[in-house]
């Protein structure tokens, strides 16, 4: 019988059962794989689960660890050792990492195992976790609703127990987005935060690797053991990460939200939780962004991954080209009808946005929004084209971000 009051718990109860020993990873292990058996057919958040054994392995070897043997799960455009990375798309199907990323590498030496590889958008390039090659991840809170994208399969698998953090990639929100649709929590460090080397990429200059847990605390445990410079990721740095917060920060909130095109309810609950903040000792100094082009900025970020996309493919695109689905041939042809000059303008936006973040926070200490204009989107009605809108100015400036479950007032 599954112990759900044990699989509900967050990464850091789970780790503290195990070194209590009032619970062995090996045990946890066999309940979460006995979870993705019951729940995985009706949500299709894992495509790849690992069977093998190795609940001796766990038991033996990694319980004294960080991580304890606690298995985690991973997007499937992440590189792990033995498993497919896909990276949802038709032509990597047969593709076996042959090494770990390097996050992978830093995490199994902290006592992580992995449970399986995670669904997502095609290519990483889309909103709702549609994929016609190894079909739609749900949202567990309801199956007629997108988990978001494109780390779906990442935010499902947490929302709904089958792992207590998963890995995610961010380029203009995906992991954010799955993470406010599926109600959890979603990181996207700082750019060069955390090395991008072993994954299939999006965009180099806007993609990051960033977990999804069901706190907040889960989300500082995996930064702090993934984080790290590494010399063969010319995106990686060195970063120093503060461990004081100010006293009383400041908070700064967009002063219409109405007018960048949030809905009313996602309006009223954000209202209601600036409250929260404030009886934490925040305070809130309004702001107006009411000259920033959010249209401009998501076409531009979209050029720029179609064209990096266009590189990273580009193997397959010649020789395969009916292997990519009509929605991510038409994405990626759009490219050709652009110039040099186009994408050398749209990464000039990513200049505009690290100007105005830098400007915002030399006012206050954070910048606070909600994470999406809308709530999770029926996938007959198809994705909003703001979804991503407020989530990609963190992208462009290469700011962190996080998606937080706030308790209402």
């Amino acid at each position: 019988m599954i112990d759900i009051d044990v699989l509900q718990l967050d990464l850091n109860e789970q780790i503290s059962l195990i070194k209590s020993k009032h619970l062995s990873a090996g045990e946890l292990f066999s309940e979460q794989l006995a979870l993705i058996d019951i729940v995985n057919p009706n949500i299709n958040a894992f495509i790849a689960v690992n069977s093998n054994d190795n609940t001796e392995m766990i038991g033996n070897t990694l319980s004294k660890k960080s991580f304890a043997g606690v298995s985690i799960a991973i997007k499937d455009n992440i590189d792990v050792l033995g498993f497919n990375s896909t990276a949802g798309l038709e032509t990597r199907r047969n593709v076996i990492a042959k090494q770990d990323a390097f996050v992978i590498d830093r995490l199994r030496k902290a006592g992580a195992t992995f449970s399986g590889k995670l669904n997502m958008h095609e290519g990483a390039l889309g909103a709702s976790n549609q994929n016609l090659h190894y079909g739609n991840c749900y949202n567990p809170h309801d199956l007629s609703l997108s988990p978001g994208g494109s780390s779906g399969g990442s935010g499902a698998a947490v929302a709904s127990c089958m792992s207590a953090l998963a890995l995610g990639t961010d380029t203009m929100g995906s992991v954010r987005i799955p993470a406010s649709y599926c109600g959890v929590f979603g990181l996207k460090p700082s750019r060069g935060a955390l090395s991008n080397r072993g994954t299939v990429v999006c965009s180099r200059t806007m993609d990051t690797i960033g977990p999804i847990a069901r706190s907040a605390r889960d989300l500082t445990t995996a930064l702090n053991i993934m984080a790290g410079y590494d010399l063969e990721d010319a995106q990686s740095k060195a970063v120093n990460f503060s461990q004081q917060l100010p006293a009383n920060p400041i908070l700064l909130v967009p002063d219409n939200l109405e007018a960048l095109g949030i809905e009313a309810d996602v309006i009223a609950d954000f209202d209601k939780n600036i409250e929260v903040f404030k009886a934490l000792g925040c305070q809130i100094k309004y702001f107006s962004i009411a000259d920033y082009d959010f249209g401009a900025a998501r076409r531009a970020g979209l050029i720029i991954c179609e064209a990096e996309m266009r590189v990273e493919h580009a193997k397959d695109w010649e020789a395969h080209l009916e292997q990519f689905s009509p929605y991510l041939q038409r994405l990626l042809s759009y490219i050709d009808r652009k110039s040099p000059m186009d994408v050398i303008r749209s990464e000039r936006v990513l200049d505009e946005a690290t100007v105005r973040v830098r400007q915002l926070l030399a006012q206050g200490d954070f910048i606070l929004m909600p994470t999406t204009p809308q709530r999770a989107f029926a996938f007959e009605d198809g994705a909003p084209a703001n979804q991503a809108d407020l989530t990609s100015l963190a992208n462009q400036a290469g700011a962190a971000a996080i998606s937080t479950r706030t308790p209402l007032a």
